[in-house]
């Protein structure tokens, strides 16, 4: 009996054929252009004054200014790519406008403040400072000026009008038309602000043509991509990062121009709203972000705590952002007022939390989502690049796309823990165990090399695989996911290096004691522990558990691990830091030629005694070898298996075969069969399963057709 696929009904892939890039209207045919205008700079500066200044630290700018407009211990000649500090006159000049502009600032109207703002935007005219760094000229700088002048706009006194116009030519830097994603929609921005200073539709239209034309699904290019992911610098995941300045600002400048012939269409509204709430925010726990999502970002300070984020000297709080996104989508209030909760701390991390799991088919990333913990894995394949070094920033971070596990239950797990990190055993990785961190030597994305991996979901439940093959290590990793367990499998690790190769399950920083059942009693900081056990052990670390069916060479450390910023990013300070820190790790030995691993891992655990209550039986190990990877999870009446290859497999009740490499789940409910399929490869066109009933004999076949072009990888279902 054949029967045909049906398509997997995940929100991404349905609203794909929905959401068209939006028209945009290019004339004031019936609208006055100043009255738009003034309603536009109306909102910018309301934006910008939100919140109120800084009274101490206006006072202690307008102190140190000098009279030619200078602040002192600004390094205006510097050229640095990173960290540019001249950036910290216009962050200084900004607090004084804001001044001048707030009533009861005590500093409204003041004709000193504005002289001193008049003197600091003449000053910068005239010396026109650069960095070595593109980014800084053609996006930071044209943005700053344009905010202050517009803001400007609503002083006391105006500026002189010749120094404005002189400003706003200055502006005219960078090209949105060359340039793709996150970086088109900072520089038309700009583009955006010199239109609105000069009263310009011509210039209006073409910036919010080229700013809001990212805002679609595109297919191996850079941003918003059909799974709901969001790429940049290449095929390279920038969910956060470039990600979120993307959707950040696209936010901002639809907010400034609702209700006006330049509106941001509701389809647009709609697929950028999606990808905010449905993945971007589903990526924080509480208000951390999945250190997978960062990109090079990943090696700033703070970088993970989304209250706290400074970028460019800029403190860029993610809740007001978020306020101005629920302006936009007043739709989906609920879902916008839950994040802010949870990102301000106001209601714990679980508050509102659906469970979730989602397979990025197009940037090799996985997100395993539940009310008590969030479980991320990042991959990478020869479809997509390997997470960036660059501008001197994430130097070490060589092995952060090769399977790395983001493990949260309250959030702060990994909040910047990596100054100490031991790098080679970034969580969840399989890596050689060099003396020293091994830095990077491709910069920019390194592109994939293996065609191997991807996974399979219904949206609740699924499996992710991954075959490293990268630095002399070969491997095929997988993870598979339910409730309460992720099953992390290993097999065929096989090295010829020197080095030991090793699997490491966890490193985050230690709260607390750990618990084992390799030790009476609790263990305590700066304690290493090595067991080659061959029967069933077990950890329990921060409401985390470990737990190893089969043993292994397990070595923990709750040592104090040191370092700094600057060994991991060149514009970090060079202070040493130090930290206690939880290291878990399996050492598979040196020149492995056919390793394996297996361990499950149990985010919520409260104490030992609910770990030892953990039922190992219910979660069962069906087959890990290099043809096929599989488990059986009992109570949830489901098997997830990886086939490598073509192949069968024999369960109790029913032998199944397919004719074609596939990520399989079969999922049992109230007596039907859900069957989903996914091709890691992201090559075949069609599979044959073959399902044997070992009690009647019966042999049913499934005919499925694997999606293709910007779909391919994505999950089919049959059901019966």
């Amino acid at each position: 009996m054949k029967k045909k696929y049906h398509q997997l009904n995940l929100l991404p892939i349905a609203l794909l054929m929905f959401f068209l890039i939006g028209g945009l209207k290019t004339a004031f045919s019936q609208s006055n252009t100043a009255e738009v205008c003034q309603t536009i700079t109306s909102r910018i500066i309301k934006n910008l004054t939100n919140n109120k200044p800084d009274n101490k630290l206006v006072a202690a700018n307008i102190a140190a200014i000098k009279p030619d407009g200078t602040w002192p211990g600004v390094d205006y000649a510097s050229k640095s790519i990173t960290i540019w500090p001249p950036t910290e006159h216009l962050i200084k000049l900004q607090t004084l406008i804001k001044a001048y502009l707030t009533k009861n600032s005590g500093f409204y109207a003041d004709e000193k403040v504005f002289q001193h703002i008049n003197n600091a935007l003449q000053y910068w005219y005239n010396l026109d400072p650069k960095s070595d760094n593109w980014w800084f000229n053609e996006i930071y700088t044209p943005q700053s000026l344009g905010e202050s002048l517009i803001m400007m706009e609503h002083g006391e006194k105006k500026l002189d009008k010749e120094l404005k116009l002189k400003l706003v030519e200055r502006m005219k830097r960078g090209n949105p038309e060359k340039q793709a994603g996150a970086n088109k929609t900072d520089i038309a921005l700009h583009y955006f602000y010199r239109a609105v200073l000069t009263e310009d539709d011509t210039l209006l239209a073409f910036s919010l043509k080229e700013f809001f034309s990212p805002v679609g699904l595109v297919y191996k290019k850079e941003g918003l991509q059909y799974d709901n992911s969001y790429m940049q610098h290449g095929l390279q995941l920038y969910i956060a990062g470039y990600g979120d300045v993307f959707i950040n600002s696209v936010f901002k400048l639809a907010n400034y121009v609702k209700e006006t012939p330049y509106a941001l269409s509701a389809d647009k509204v709609a697929l950028l709203s999606n990808f905010y709430r449905n993945t971007f925010l589903k990526a924080i726990r509480g208000e951390y972000a999945d250190f997978n999502i960062e990109g090079r970002r990943i090696s700033r300070f703070d970088m993970l705590n989304l209250e706290k984020q400074i970028e460019s000297g800029q403190i860029l709080k993610a809740s007001p952002q978020i306020l101005i996104a629920k302006e936009v989508d007043p739709k989906n209030a609920v879902d916008w007022d839950s994040a802010i909760a949870r990102i301000t701390g106001k209601q714990e991390p679980s508050y509102n939390v659906k469970k979730l799991h989602t397979q990025y088919f197009n940037s090799d990333y996985t997100l395993h989502v539940r009310p008590g913990y969030s479980f991320n894995v990042r991959m990478v394949s020869n479809r997509t690049k390997r997470c960036e070094s660059g501008n001197n920033e994430n130097l070490l971070g060589r092995y952060l796309s090769d399977g790395a596990t983001n493990i949260q239950v309250n959030g702060p797990e990994y909040y910047n823990i990596m100054p100490v990190w031991e790098w080679d055993k970034i969580p969840g990785v399989t890596s050689r165990d060099y003396a020293t961190d091994r830095p990077m030597t491709v910069f920019w994305g390194e592109q994939g090399s293996n065609d191997f991996a991807g996974g399979v979901s219904d949206g609740v439940y699924g499996a992710s695989t991954y075959a490293l093959d990268y630095d002399s290590v070969k491997a095929k990793k997988s993870w598979f996911f339910f409730d309460n367990e992720i099953m992390c499998l290993g097999t065929g690790i096989k090295s010829n290096e020197p080095e030991s190769i090793t699997t490491a399950i966890n490193q985050c920083w230690l709260k607390g004691s750990v618990e084992s059942s390799l030790s009476r009693n609790p263990i305590a900081k700066d304690k290493t522990i090595q067991r080659n056990e061959k029967l069933s052990t077990w950890f329990l670390h921060d409401n985390v558990g470990y737990y190893f069916p089969q043993g292994g060479n397990i070595t923990l450390s709750t040592s104090v691990q040191k370092g700094n910023w600057y060994h991991i990013n060149n514009s970090q300070p060079k202070d040493e830091l130090s930290g206690k820190v939880f290291k878990l790790w399996l050492n598979h030995g040196s020149k492995p030629q056919n390793a394996s691993y297996a361990y499950i891992v149990l985010p919520g655990i409260k104490d030992a005694a609910s770990l030892k209550k953990f039922e190992a039986n219910n979660l069962k190990i069906i087959a890990n070898n290099p043809a096929m990877q599989a488990v059986y999870h009992q109570k949830l009446n489901i098997l997830q298996a990886i086939f490598y290859q073509p192949g069968t497999l024999t369960l109790p009740s029913m032998e199944i075969k397919t004719d074609k490499v596939c990520a399989l789940m079969i999922k049992m409910i109230n007596g039907k069969r859900l069957i989903s399929i996914a091709d890691p490869l992201q090559k075949e066109k069609t599979a044959t399963l073959s399902l044997k009933d070992l009690k009647t004999g019966k042999t049913e076949q499934v005919t499925v057709h694997f999606p293709e072009g910007a779909l391919a990888g994505s999950s089919v279902q049959y059901k019966n």
